[in-house]
């Protein structure tokens, strides 16, 4: 009597999915969902399926996730975030494995693909520069979880997006409600999406009050303290005039309220500055400030609960109130409203 010997298909309709998820998994040529991995192994070993050319040899799980973080690991923002997801993995035996990556998308995907290599059963990118586009390419029989650049939300890849345009906006209307008008905005890398971000935000809210947008106002920078002082330094050189600055981080804002100062400027009686990211550095300076706060703990919760979500750890869970996570403005002492 000669017996049946099962195949891919009778797997797929024993397991109820599709071939292609089958090859995928014997292959681990992309990522398969846990239940559905669970249901292809079951029917494997009912069926006693044998492959071809070699026996089945599943990945084991290493219990380590991959964290790439930009460059700047001095960003109080960012060491909250990695804080938040690398507490909330431990929480569930996971280890993070992290790793720092230039601003640059052949950075990342280089570390991405690394750290696929080392074994990792996933990876959590913060402030990423790969478009919706780029992170599908990669194909990864490991699930993707994506901080502040991507809406992508696919069976192995997730994104928790930022508010950067928000808080951008936040803090230039925090000044126009104060009375200032003439406010420069000194931006971050705009080749970052933080930096576009907040600098869209900063144009929105001009609109929205109808001031026109003057180009001499707006000065780019790279979120580093020299870019703060260097562009005070070309403003009052230039002879610009205006009462109000806003940083694109706290670095530039503690550097541009530094170079200030050197030159004579009292601040906030002659010019108001508003930084973002409410550094540990924005309470002990003189004068104390004022600045955007992130929900950055959230952002690492949203982002370890996406990973063990995919993993299989937790089940999906109903989406929190964003009203309850929204940037704030921390009101300090390097703003007050435009003398009359």
């Amino acid at each position: 009597m000669t017996h049946h010997k099962a195949t891919l298909n009778d797997i797929a309709d024993a397991a109820s999915v599709s071939i292609s998820t089958v090859t995928r998994y014997i292959h681990e040529r992309g990522y398969v969902k846990p239940d559905k991995q669970k249901r292809i192994e079951t029917a494997i070993a009912q069926l006693n399926y044998q492959p071809k050319h070699q026996s089945i040899a599943r990945k084991i799980p290493s219990n380590m996730i991959g964290i790439i973080i930009p460059y700047d690991v001095m960003c109080s923002h960012f060491n909250a975030v990695l804080c938040a997801i690398e507490k909330s993995l431990h929480q569930h035996g996971l280890i993070s494995f992290v790793t720092t990556a230039v601003h640059g998308e052949k950075a990342e995907l280089a570390r991405i693909k690394d750290l696929h290599k080392q074994g990792v059963d996933g990876v959590i990118v913060i402030g990423g520069r790969l478009s919706d586009h780029r992170l599908q390419q990669l194909r990864l029989n490991i699930p993707v979880v994506s901080i502040g650049n991507n809406q992508l939300m696919t069976e192995n890849i997730s994104s928790v997006s930022t508010n950067n345009v928000v808080g951008g906006y936040l803090a230039t209307n925090y000044l126009l409600r104060l009375g200032h008008e003439k406010i420069v905005h000194i931006c971050g890398n705009l080749s970052q999406p933080d930096g576009k971000q907040r600098l869209d935000g900063y144009y929105q809210a001009l609109e929205k009050a109808g001031i026109p947008i003057r180009s001499e106002l707006v000065i780019y920078g790279k979120f580093e303290i020299d870019c703060g002082r260097q562009a005070v330094e070309t403003l009052i050189s230039q002879e610009v005039e205006f009462s109000a600055i806003f940083a694109a981080n706290d670095h530039m804002a503690l550097g541009a309220i530094s170079m200030l100062k050197e030159k004579g400027y009292s601040v906030p009686e002659q010019v108001s500055v508003i930084g973002f990211d409410d550094h540990e550095m924005a309470t002990i300076f003189s004068p104390p400030l004022t600045t955007i706060r992130q929900p950055s703990q959230h952002y690492g919760e949203m982002a370890a609960t996406h990973m063990l979500q995919h993993l299989g750890l937790i089940s999906a869970q109903p989406s929190s109130h964003e009203q309850e996570y929204l940037m704030t403005i921390i009101e300090r002492g390097s703003c007050i409203a435009r003398p009359m």
